[in-house]
């Protein structure tokens, strides 16, 4: 009974319970029970969706191949950690490798073009690893990405633009002993960045630039790469890199000029607006203005006592929820990339995998897969302010053919 046995092991290794294959397949559990007893068989054409589903050749399923040796790309990455990480990180590992394998599975389903980055078109010199050396390099992607000295805005889409796919799982808070973030060139998606969702949004946001360095940067020689506690010199550029890169030196004098003050900061209501302006958090924009010289050391411990929420709410700028407390159990889709969610859309809408396949696979629930797969986009609600500007463009003329 090789199919009955493959079909037990398969299961098994991707964690997926006997009612979550039922589910997925549209069959009753007890179906799926007999099955994996050896009393009954699937049809071809569940047969074919097992196999998708597990990610396991037919071949292989009814015992006609042996299964290929697959390299353990979690594994690797818990190797690159180089100390002992909490649970939660292992299976934030294992999360992410099975993520960028089912998108790589659905994507041939569709002959989906995923333009992913599998080198670095920029050169880094053995020993050119300072701090100059990364306020340089930092320079050439924000030319590339044609960002001048301003912010970068959305980092992710920046990331999705050089090609390189970025996702976010639970890896721990202590980041003493957990992971903060990894790079992996993956065999089919290429240059691929975790981030731990367990920090703070400042946190992620300068650790998928510290990561992007690293993608940039260290990927010739390095398939995989884990960022954590110790500060290697390879991680010190990284840091250098990203805080050049979201807060450029040149970029944080003109913003100060332009407001009317500096050269020194007197007020930590100067350091909301440099802040602000580069969308980052309060401790980077401090930390960047006490490297660049702007904060002497008694300002800089002085700054850290304010409450940069509060201030900043005085000050009239608007609060994400997020800004309060770190949220990481809210982030359900947002976990995945853009371009993963808009690949669901259309295998789902073709007929070639279900949503509780889908489901399974993400580990969302069924209502959330069919909000994002929906046939129809919800109209709009009377006295919402996207209807209100919409009868503003049409009274206005402005809807139209140009």
């Amino acid at each position: 009974m090789p199919l009955a046995s493959q079909l037990v092991r398969a299961r098994a290794a991707t964690g997926l319970s006997q009612d979550d294959l039922a589910n997925s397949l549209g069959v009753s559990r007890t179906m799926v029970s007999y099955w994996e007893a050896g009393k009954r068989s699937p049809n071809d054409r569940q047969l074919a969706a097992i196999s998708q589903l597990l990610r396991v050749p037919i071949g292989v399923l009814l015992g006609y191949e042996e299964p290929a040796p697959a390299p353990d790309l979690a594994s690797m990455l818990l190797r690159g950690a180089g100390l002992e990480v909490p649970d939660e990180a292992l299976s934030g590992l294992a999360d992410f490798v099975a993520f960028l394998d089912t998108f790589a599975a659905l994507g041939r389903e569709v002959n989906y073009q995923f333009r992913e980055m599998r080198q670095s078109p920029y050169a880094s010199g053995a020993g050119f690893e300072s701090s100059e050396d990364a306020r340089r390099k930092a320079e050439e992607v924000r030319s590339y990405l044609r960002l001048g000295m301003g912010p970068v805005g959305d980092l992710e889409a920046a990331c999705d633009l050089l090609g390189i796919t970025v996702y976010k799982a639970n890896l721990g808070r202590d980041l003493k002993r957990t992971v903060s973030g990894a790079f992996l060139k993956h065999h089919d998606i290429g240059f691929s960045i975790l981030v731990n969702l367990d920090m703070t949004r400042g946190r992620r946001r300068f650790t998928l630039a510290h990561e992007l360095a690293h993608a940039l940067f260290h990927s010739d020689d390095n398939p995989y790469l884990v960022s954590t506690a110790t500060k290697t010199p390879r991680e010190r550029f990284a840091d250098n890199f990203a805080g050049e890169f979201l807060m450029p030196v040149e970029g944080i004098r003109r913003i100060m000029e332009d407001h009317g003050f500096g050269p020194r900061i007197e007020d930590p209501a100067e350091v909301i607006q440099v802040q602000r302006f580069f969308g980052v958090s309060y401790i980077t924009a401090l930390v960047r203005l006490r490297q660049a010289r702007y904060l002497n050391p008694a300002q800089f411990d002085q700054f850290k006592l304010v409450r940069p929420v509060l201030l900043a709410r005085a000050l009239g700028y608007d609060i994400a929820d997020e800004e309060y407390a770190p949220q990481p159990d809210s982030w359900r889709l947002e976990r995945f990339p853009q371009r993963f969610r808009t690949l669901v859309r259309l295998v789902v809408r073709k007929g070639i995998i279900s949503v509780p396949t889908v489901a399974a696979l993400t580990r969302l629930s069924i209502d959330e897969v069919a909000d994002l797969v929906r046939e129809e986009a919800p109209k709009l609600d009377q006295g919402t302010e996207e209807l209100e500007e919409l009868r503003e463009f049409e009274d206005t003329g402005i809807v139209g053919v140009a």
